[in-house]
């Protein structure tokens, strides 16, 4: 992710421009902490880019869905009913006295261990584009691996697979992997508004959704479930907020300024002289200025709903 602020931006500020041309690198790092605690205060990533999501489908009628990210600028697809697609699995338990499949953002890895030696094979997503050629390729390898593709999705994209959290085992029948099948529409007018034979709700039996872009939620119905709803979206700004590039010129720096101060010294004598600090705070916070530019944009939301 992109720093919030670039460099020439942070040097419009006379004491950073100074900084910047002593010590281009350590004002560098300071921007990305800076543009890192922004996002993590405001609970937002701002620079606009494509995102995935999956959520629990239920009945959302008077409380929405939320996207992590927003303003949207473009949904791509929600979709639901995660199905088996690609069985995986190793049949050589001789041999192998571990197997696992596992997917990653680009790849599916599969790993095997025979008498204590470690076998990685990684199929890129870019290199095989659909279910069918991933099985193809899987079928060649050998050493007891095979795929099936289950329920038509032989033309499907692989890269449609969700990221696994950890890998499972391939030995002993194999485990499938999932693919989010259906596509839940937007709702453009009927059922949407009330209307003869539906109910109170106004939305009938159908599936459905409405987006307020600048907010990120959904309003409508989803198929129940656990993580049953992948929604492939864009969102962000084009360009950073103005009030954001100076939260974050203002934050970087306090932190070189406070990066010159020794937290530690109590008190120091200078020959006949002796100072004093008077340490009122000790806890670490951003400051009144940043936190006032900053306080349109944080997502109050994710305080209380998550």
């Amino acid at each position: 992710m992109p720093d919030l602020i670039t460099i020439a931006r942070a040097a419009q500020n006379p004491t950073l421009a100074t900084l910047g041309a002593a010590n281009p690198a350590y004002l560098a790092s300071l921007v990305n902490a800076a543009s890192d605690a922004v996002r993590l205060s405001c609970r937002r990533n701002f620079t606009l880019a494509s995102y995935t999501e999956y959520h629990s489908g239920g009945i959302y009628i008077h409380e929405p869905l939320r996207l992590r990210q927003f303003p949207v600028t473009q949904i791509s697809r929600v979709a639901a009913s995660p199905l088996p697609a690609l069985l995986v699995q190793n049949v050589d338990a001789i041999t192998n006295q571990r197997a696992t499949v596992e997917t990653t953002p680009t790849a599916l890895r599969l790993v095997r261990i025979a008498s204590a030696v470690l076998s990685t094979t990684d199929f890129l997503f870019t290199t095989y584009p659909t279910l069918a050629s991933l099985a193809a390729v899987i079928n060649t390898l050998g050493a007891g691996w095979s795929a099936i593709v289950r329920n038509d999705f032989a033309n499907w994209p692989s890269a449609d697979f969700k990221p696994l959290q950890g890998a499972i085992s391939a030995l002993n029948g194999g485990r499938d992997l999932e693919i989010y099948s259906e596509l839940i529409q937007p709702f453009t007018s009927w059922p949407w508004s009330a209307g003869a034979g539906q109910s109170d709700d106004g939305f009938q039996d159908a599936t459905g959704w409405r987006l307020d872009e600048e907010t990120g939620e959904l309003f409508g119905r989803f198929p129940r479930g656990q993580l049953n709803i992948r929604i492939d979206y864009r969102a962000g700004f084009a360009e950073i907020p103005h009030p954001v590039q100076e939260a974050c010129v203002q934050l970087v720096q306090d932190l070189y300024q406070a990066g010159l101060i020794n937290s530690t010294l109590k008190k120091t004598t200078l020959g006949a002289s002796s100072v004093e600090l008077n340490v009122t705070n000790s806890a670490a916070q951003m400051s009144a200025k940043v936190q006032l530019l900053l306080a349109p944009y944080r997502d109050y939301a994710k305080l209380i709903f998550r």
